[in-house]
């Protein structure tokens, strides 16, 4: 009787301290890593400014995006005015500094595709980890792949959480 009682004492516990330990592996796996809170990973809500490159003065209205940087080096965004974009990332030199570079279609307003963009951009993450901006540039391509025109844009990010 009395090591039935010790061995529902130990079981118990175990059981208890399972429940702990699992309990708390769920509740850490929903929150963000630090090194991803500290990194450019993650979900981010975009507004671009298309520019002038010489002046810096805004050419078209500004529009909304999404830019998703995923661990390992890539990412994936789109805009409101744009196909799907994907591409890759990487940090710089400097604690906030990161760069990316994507690809998309264009297409015009009847849906017809008219050729792809490459867009290159240098990022600065801000301090509270939470919001960047970005200056950069555009390429545009025909169908055949033939370059036809430049630009270049800003953007500001809000992390998405």
């Amino acid at each position: 009787m009395m090591k039935n009682k010790f061995m529902q004492t130990v079981v118990g516990t175990f059981l208890g301290l399972l429940m702990l330990v699992v309990g708390t592996q769920i509740f850490v796996s929903g929150q963000k890593s630090e090194s991803q809170s500290q990194s450019i990973e993650g979900t981010w809500r975009t507004i671009v400014t298309p520019r002038n490159c010489q002046t810096g003065d805004p050419v078209a209205p500004a529009f909304p995006g999404t830019l998703s940087f995923n661990k390992g080096g890539t990412l994936a965004g789109n805009t409101t005015l744009f196909s799907s974009a994907y591409g890759v990332w990487q940090r710089e030199p400097g604690f906030h500094d990161y760069s990316f570079a994507f690809t998309n279609f264009r297409f015009n307003t009847s849906g017809v595709f008219i050729g792809t963009q490459t867009v290159r951009q240098t990022v600065a993450l801000g301090a509270s980890n939470n919001e960047f901006t970005a200056t950069g540039t555009a390429e545009m391509f025909d169908t055949n792949g033939n370059l036809i025109a430049t630009g270049c844009s800003t953007v500001t990010g809000t992390r998405f959480e």
